[in-house]
């Protein structure tokens, strides 16, 4: 377990009287906490952070009690300190188990050298930020998360007045998210003529960072306003308003260079710099940097689903002393708040721009380029639509007052919802989603996102095709249109700004090409257009944590069932993702008697990587079972398919010989596609898969039951592993195949010429490779736990086991077979003795009759893959059952009968395939054979 120490360190105390369910009282983060002991009338716990006299802690006034996190646990909730610990282990995810080498202790990077000196002298910032407006509190709240600091360095190198000289400056501590590392330290120098008139400079990583003040109130931010610096960032802290943080881009590069996915289920208002356009003569002339990158940071939010408005900054002009306003422009938020105070920037931040498109302004305000290009007849009416977060209106007319000639809008409402964005999406085709190869067949879609009352902040998207563009019945799903004609004239605006947002996509969750590139696709990455039945992720965003969770999981399932029953599945599924480096993937059975733990572990198996196992009764038709394995290489489950009806087995398993590699097939009248692709598990005590046996591997839980796996095991970092996978070389991928598959052919126990045992040594040798880079992505041993071994004793063992049921003449013989010892039978038929073998003749064509016309073989028929009578005479001279390279004729009964095949049944035994001899038509033959 972690010590008392890690544990002061790494808990939050006002966060842990949350989770300990204290009362807090009024007065907003500086509030008390009731007691927990007793009932009062006013707060008397405080909570302390870096307190002259109390230190980090709490103190309950009232009881005159007081201490750490350990200390608050017993308080609150009783126990010993043993159990405290083993709550706040619970609470926050911390592993019990503590490494036994100090793997996990690293050096201090160079930057957080720096970082720890800029913070024993953040004291120091206060009066520099106090000067620019930043208020006690703001600094205060940064101050006591780290994320403030103050650098003085100077360079012995670098005169005073050089670029690199240095200075006093305030120290901005860039920290991730989770867990908190520093990644960058940004100063701003207090006198940048000292640094050679440079302003600020970055320690550390630059691009993909923002940087926040407190972590743990933007986790519980329902608004984030987004802006250029962390100066910005601090004065809009400094409004104090509620239920909102500030985020810093920390440059404009990094509207690009940031994942933003950390912001979905948040309100998010964009409010950068308020450039003027460069002038004439510049390069750029007429282009305004902050504006521009907002536009672009609006579109990358909207792609996510998230939703941003942008604050209206038409009005912010610096105010003469004669009360008149200037051309010069306010502009950004710390100059807004230097100039007004902190009430008037808040009323400032909450005035969002009310044009339909957003950042393209509708009347003369508009400055530089415009976002796009709007013909005059779409721009006189494009004015009177007017919106808000979650709702849309529109000017019907002006009315004119006679006497003072003022014209006054008359508003009235046109939709209950505003549509964020209309962008025109290039969807890959199939075949180079799974291949890379060059798209020659792209599809083009329109994406729709829009923002509603019932879904907050999180936009709702839909796909539509260019039919549906105009068709109210289709935008009424989003919620009420109360005037179709001006809608329609809005939607018909909109087209112009398809090009907005415009992106090439891959409708496929799990790895898959797109340009030529390995990307790492989730369901909100997707453009279906009937989303719940094309894929079974279509909303799938996968798990995500620290990359040492995954060796901890792997340990964990190679316990709880001995010879790695677990963890071959665990592989397989993990494994299945490489389809897109290999062209296939297996299937898999699991199979174990009752008892044996299968649907505990299969339980856990969804846990640990969002894996979804799909009941029988949600698979009763052929449509369920495709929409099931559709669009994706995550794979999922089918639960005692065995249980089924004969029909459903056989569409089953004809689906599933499909998706060994990947099929498309089109249903319905709009031929919606359907990309078949994802591995399957089949669950069950007896899984009818015969003619699937070269396409699946197996594992087997009975007998094998270790202990449970533990109740606090993480989940696997799979977006970590996919992004691993992301960054191989498809041409290694494939020669580290082949070479494993040579060396589970070296163990192999069939021969070379057993085609079917190849294939399945094949599939075997894939799952290898699987293993192979899970060991090079947790840091892990290819031969811990003896995965390689008993992975080589499952195959050899299945290879052995499977070896007459995987041809179908064997299936097709043992239906006859039986149909013979049943008296159904009807075709001529006799024993008798050929070359020294007893056999039965029969003609091949009369079996395959047989098999088709008879109504209760129906179901077997239909499952055949091999219905030519030509075909199954092949295979049966293949396998070597059939005696002489002629056919023969007898007598059977009055009858002669020509072209018989002799199939000896000595040769059938060795396939396990039996019939039961009559006297009536073997008598000559039978004694002839007692007699030898």
């Amino acid at each position: 377990m972690a010590s008392i120490e890690e544990l002061k360190q790494r808990v939050d105390l006002h966060e842990l009287a949350d989770r300990l369910g204290l009362k807090r009282g009024r007065g907003g983060d500086k509030a008390l906490y009731h007691s927990p002991q007793h009932e009062d009338k006013s707060p008397s716990l405080s909570i302390y952070q870096n307190h002259a006299k109390h230190g980090t802690g709490w103190r309950d006034h009232s009881a005159d009690q007081g201490g750490s996190c350990i200390d608050l646990v017993i308080y609150a909730r009783g126990g010993t300190v043993s159990d405290a610990i083993r709550f706040l282990h619970e609470a926050y995810g911390i592993p019990f188990d503590r490494p036994t080498t100090p793997a996990d202790r690293r050096e201090k990077s160079t930057v957080e050298f720096i970082a720890d000196r800029c913070l024993a002298e953040r004291a120091l910032a206060r009066d520099y930020l106090t000067g620019r407006g930043i208020s006690d509190a703001a600094i205060d709240v940064a101050t006591a998360a780290r994320t403030l600091g103050f650098n003085d360095w100077t360079s012995s190198k670098a005169q005073p007045g050089e670029v690199g000289h240095g200075g006093p400056a305030a120290a901005f501590i860039v920290r991730t998210l989770n867990p908190g590392h520093v990644v960058a330290v940004d100063m701003r120098y207090l006198d940048p003529t000292s640094n050679g008139g440079v302003k600020t400079q970055t320690q550390g990583d630059k691009s993909g960072y923002g940087w926040t003040a407190d972590v743990r109130r933007f986790d519980k931010a329902k608004r984030v306003i987004v802006v250029e610096s962390a100066i910005n960032a601090l004065s809009i802290d400094t409004c104090s308003i509620p239920g909102t943080a500030a985020f810093a881009l920390r440059g404009l590069a990094n509207v690009d260079g940031i994942d933003f996915s950390f912001l979905r289920g948040k309100q998010v208002v964009i409010c950068l710099d308020n450039d003027e356009p460069f002038a004439e003569g510049h390069p750029r002339a007429g282009h305004r940097p902050g504006p521009e990158a907002a536009w672009a940071l609006y579109e990358r939010l909207t792609s996510l689903n998230i939703s941003a408005v942008m604050v209206d900054q038409s009005e912010w002009l610096a105010d003469l002393a004669d009360g008149e306003k200037a051309r010069k422009p306010i502009n950004d938020v710390n100059d807004y708040l230097q100039l007004r105070g902190p009430r008037e920037l808040q009323r400032a931040l909450e005035q969002y721009e009310p044009w339909l498109i957003a950042g393209m302004a509708g009347d003369d305000s508009r400055k530089g380029r415009p976002r796009i290009y709007l013909p005059s007849h779409d721009f006189a009416q494009y004015w009177r639509f007017r919106t808000r977060p979650d709702f849309t209106s529109y000017i019907a007319k002006m009315d004119r007052n006679e006497e003072s000639g003022v014209e006054t809008p008359v508003t009235t409402d046109l939709c209950g919802f505003r549509i964020a964005s209309m962008s025109r999406v290039s969807v890959a085709s199939s075949t180079s989603t799974m291949t890379g190869d060059a798209d020659q067949a792209p599809t083009v879609y329109f994406a729709v996102s829009v923002q509603a009352p019932r879904h907050g902040p999180t936009l709702i998207r839909r796909v539509m095709m260019d039919d549906q563009l105009h068709n109210t019945d289709q935008w009424a799903k989003f919620g009420p249109i109360w005037a179709p004609a001006p809608f329609k004239r809005m939607v018909n605006i909109l087209e112009r700004g398809a090009d907005l947002g415009a992106r090439h996509a891959a409708n496929f969750v799990g790895l898959a090409w797109r340009d030529g590139q390995l990307i790492v696709n989730e369901g909100p990455d997707c453009y279906f257009t009937e989303a719940d039945k094309q894929c079974p992720y279509h909303n799938l965003s996968f798990p995500a944590g620290p990359v040492s969770d995954a060796r901890r999981v792997l340990a964990a399932y190679q316990e709880t069932f001995k010879q790695n029953a677990a963890t071959i599945p665990l592989v397989w599924a993990l494994g299945g993702h490489l389809k897109a480096l290999l062209g296939f993937w297996p299937h898999m059975t699991v199979q174990a008697d009752k008892g044996a733990g299968k649907s505990t572990l299969i339980k856990r198996l969804e846990r640990t990587i969002a894996f979804t196992m799909f009941s029988g009764q949600s698979l009763q038709t052929e449509f369920r079972l495709l929409t099931s394995i559709s669009h994706t290489s995550h794979p999922v489950g089918w639960e005692e398919l065995s249980a089924r009806r004969q029909d459903v087995i056989d569409k089953a398993v004809g689906l599933l010989q499909e998706n060994y590699q990947y099929t498309v097939t089109r249903r319905g009248t709009d031929m919606t596609e359907y990309l078949l692709c994802a591995p399957v598990m089949l669950a069950g005590e007896d899984v009818p898969v015969k003619s699937l046996l070269g396409k699946l591997i197996r594992t087997s839980l009975t007998g094998k039951r270790g202990p449970m796996l533990p109740d606090d095991l993480p989940r696997f970092p799979l977006r970590q592993w996919l992004e691993f996978l992301a960054g191989l070389n498809k041409r290694d991928v494939l020669d580290q195949y082949r070479a494993i598959r040579e060396r589970c052919l070296a163990t192999c126990r069939a021969s070379g010429a057993d085609d079917g045992a190849l294939r399945m040594v094949g599939n075997y040798a894939a799952v290898g490779l699987a293993w192979r880079y899970l060991c090079e992505f947790a840091g892990m041993d290819p031969s811990e736990g003896g995965f390689p071994r008993d992975l080589a004793a499952e195959m050899n063992s299945h290879i052995a086991e499977t070896s007459a049921d995987r041809e179908p003449w064997v299936w097709i013989l043992e239906t006859v077979l039986s149909e013979i010892d049943g008296g159904n039978y009807k075709h001529p038929y006799t024993f008798d003795v050929v070359d020294g073998e007893f056999c039965i003749l029969l003609r091949t064509g009369h079996v395959m009759d047989h098999i088709a016309h008879t109504g209760a073989l129906r179901d077997k028929w239909n499952g055949l893959p091999v219905k030519s009578d030509r075909v199954f005479k092949r295979q049966l001279h293949h396998a070597g059952v059939v005696v002489g390279e002629k056919e023969v004729e007898r007598r059977i009964y009055t009858r002669r009968v020509p072209y018989l095949t002799p199939i000896s049944l000595d040769r059938l035994a060795g396939f396990g395939l039996h019939v039961s001899v009559r006297e009536d038509l073997a008598s000559d033959a039978v004694e002839q054979r007692g007699r030898a």
